[in-house]
C-alpha cells in the first residue's frame, strides 16, 4: 500500500487464488484504511478483474464509485503483457 496526497491506495494484483478472496480483501480494504482500491489484472486475468469489479458493484451498490479504468501493456520478463487497472473508491 502506498500513501499519496489524495489518500491511501491499495493495489490488488489478481492471480490464481479464488475470486472470493480478492473480493474479501477489497471490501476489507475499503472499509478500514484505503480511500481507493486498484484492481490490476494482467494477461489471462483481465476478465477476472472485470468480474471482481462487477461483483463489488453488485454487493456494495452506490457506496463505491468507479474512478478510472486504464488499459495497456507492460513488459514482464521480456514479454509484452496486456493489463487492465480499475480504480474504485468509496463515496
Amino acid at each position: 500500500m502506498s500513501a499519496t496526497p489524495s489518500g491511501n491506495i491499495k493495489t490488488i494484483v489478481l492471480g490464481n487464488r479464488p475470486l472470493r478472496e480478492y473480493l474479501l480483501e477489497a471490501i476489507i480494504s475499503l472499509n478500514r484504511d484505503a480511500d481507493s482500491v486498484e484492481i490490476l489484472g494482467r494477461g489471462r486475468h483481465i476478465h477476472r478483474a472485470v468480474t471482481l469489479y462487477n461483483t463489488l458493484a453488485a454487493r456494495l451498490g452506490d457506496r463505491i464509485v468507479l474512478k478510472n479504468v486504464e488499459i495497456g501493456s507492460m513488459l514482464v520478463r521480456g514479454r509484452r503483457v496486456s493489463y487492465i487497472k480499475i480504480s474504485i473508491g468509496r463515496k
